[in-house]
């Protein structure tokens, strides 16, 4: 009765002290809101400039960025003729319609082969072309010279890109630099302001074009003289910069003038995109403007960059008020939430935690279970598909675990799954997942592992630990374990035919005497180890 009486007593103290500290945090907070409004109306000029400064970073990082992407698009093109050798137009077709370039690479016009031809051979490469149906073809624009080189390679081959077909970009000065560029560094190379031939009399805009060499397979290439003597032509694609600037950024032109210039050059001639061409980002009538570098693939821009009214005005009337808003109501918030959800979010917390626990990990060992298992496994096999890797599933069932069960009854059989549990857990690393299926089934999922040797090392490792003694409650217990190992892509490519793999390769190890690794495709010499 005395306990009840007490904790009576103690509930105006608790509410009083509810009250108290709800409205100690709702004044402070309010307080740090006049704090903060006070400096944002004082400093509002610094606010729009760090906004500003912000900006400039992020455009010119989104430019470099994207360009940086294309760069590897066309060293992963140059690959094509690498692996391939010769490589035929259909094939050329078929790699860059996998890329599905419209949808993942806005801005780009194409990719193209463009190839390498000494005068002597231009005869032979005209009748080439000629003999795959087209028989209009010729290197364009005509004339003699000691070097042509010829765009054979264009895809998507139609609409503006047909006109391409033939050209000869090396008779172009502004191209030829480039191009010689990429030969003799064997790297990418990025072209100045040009038109493209792709253009026609209507919405023309300036472009530039991306090279990376393509040199004879198995041939030395280490030295600039070897480069040259060595080329067989470049991969490369052309962009019309208005198109590839607005591919970039949503909007472009609302609240900052945004202009580029190429190499290092201000003046009209070397401008080459104006996302507002009534206003002019170098003007000083613009209190916020910059001008920013991009360098990528051995070539310089530089992107003038202004503040429109709008920019200045959202930031200089909003801020303020949006300090003070803000503040209030995150003031009163906070309040509310200490005030009366406080003990409700823990709880919530606690109960969300507690069914978490529940639905993805095994309630006996704290292992994951089937469930997390399978998540896991299919986002380590998506990795792997990705980058080439491997992944390895171990699947693990004790021998000699029903008589412990059956004799010592199943509190003893839980506590050693308990120590298996342990064990297994300390056999792996901490990016890999040690899981219970149930009963005496476990199983050790493996990501990122090199190849086989890793895997059977791993296995054996496992089974070594798991056929030591238990030492449970004074009583010692001699099991062992079976393991069916299976590697990814070897012996199945997704996760059902993984994990059929491993667990015919378990049986396999059970029939085969128990207390052993076998591995679902066995390669001559290697061996499972066999317990005792």
């Amino acid at each position: 009765m005395m306990q009840v009486e007490e904790r009576g007593e103690r509930i105006p103290e608790l509410i009083r002290a509810r009250d108290v500290l709800t409205a100690l945090v709702f004044i402070a907070s309010l307080l740090v809101t006049y704090k903060l409004w006070e400096n944002a109306r004082n400093n509002v000029g610094q606010i729009v400039q760090n906004e500003f400064d912000y900006r400039v970073r992020d455009v010119r990082e989104v430019i470099r960025q994207r360009l940086m992407i294309y760069e590897q698009v066309l060293r992963a093109t140059r690959g094509l003729f690498v692996v391939r050798g010769e490589v035929t137009r259909g094939m050329f077709r078929t790699y860059v319609d996998t890329l599905n370039l419209t949808e993942n690479y806005p801005g780009i016009q194409g990719i193209g082969f463009a190839s390498y031809i000494p005068a002597a051979e231009k005869a032979r490469h005209i009748a080439a072309v000629r003999s795959e149906g087209f028989s209009d073809y010729t290197i364009r624009p005509e004339g003699e010279r000691d070097i042509y080189s010829a765009i054979v390679y264009l895809e998507p081959f139609a609409g503006r890109n047909l006109r391409a077909f033939g050209f000869d970009m090396y008779s172009d000065p502004v191209r030829r630099a480039a191009m010689d560029k990429a030969r003799d560094t064997g790297a990418a190379a990025l072209s100045g302001k040009v038109t493209l031939v792709q253009e026609g009399s209507r919405e023309v805009q300036a472009g530039f074009l991306m090279y990376v060499p393509v040199y004879e397979d198995d041939s030395p290439y280490e030295l600039p003289e070897q480069r040259r003597t060595n080329l067989v032509g470049w991969v490369y694609a052309p962009f019309r910069t208005g198109d590839f600037m607005r591919g970039l950024f949503d909007n472009l032109g609302i609240d900052v003038d945004i202009e580029i210039y190429d190499n290092g050059k201000l003046d009209e001639a070397a401008r080459m995109f104006d996302a507002r061409p009534d206003a002019q980002a170098l003007s000083p009538d613009f209190r916020y403007r910059a001008v920013t570098r991009v360098e990528a693939a051995n070539h310089e821009w530089n992107v003038a960059i202004a503040a429109l009214p709008v920019f200045e005005h959202r930031i200089e009337s909003g801020r303020t008020q949006l300090v003070l808003q803000a503040g209030i109501s995150i003031s009163m918030l906070l309040a509310l939430l200490l005030w009366i959800f406080l003990d409700d979010r823990a709880r919530a917390l606690h109960a969300a935690n507690q069914a978490m626990q529940l639905a993805l990990y095994d309630p006996l060992t704290g292992l994951p279970n089937r469930k997390l298992l399978d998540e896991r496994l299919q986002q380590a096999l998506v990795t792997a598909k990705r980058h080439g890797g491997h992944v390895a599933l171990l699947f693990i069932d004790l021998d000699k675990f029903k008589p412990v069960n059956d004799n010592y009854g199943h509190g003893y059989g839980d506590l050693l799954l308990k120590e298996v549990a342990l064990r297994l857990r300390g056999c792996v690393r901490e990016s890999d997942t040690a899981s219970r299926l149930g009963g005496d089934e476990f199983v050790a999922l493996l990501p990122e592992v090199e190849g086989e040797r890793d895997v059977e090392v791993v296995a054996n490792k496992v089974l070594q630990r798991l056929t030591m003694p238990y030492h449970i409650a004074g009583h010692t217990f001699d099991i062992s374990a079976s393991i069916g190992a299976a590697l990814y892509p070897q012996d199945g490519n997704d996760a059902k035919s993984l994990t059929r793999s491993a667990d015919l390769a378990m049986y396999e190890a059970k029939n085969s005497g128990r207390a052993n690794v076998k591995f679902a495709r066995e390669p001559r010499g290697r061996q499972g180890l066999q317990g005792a």
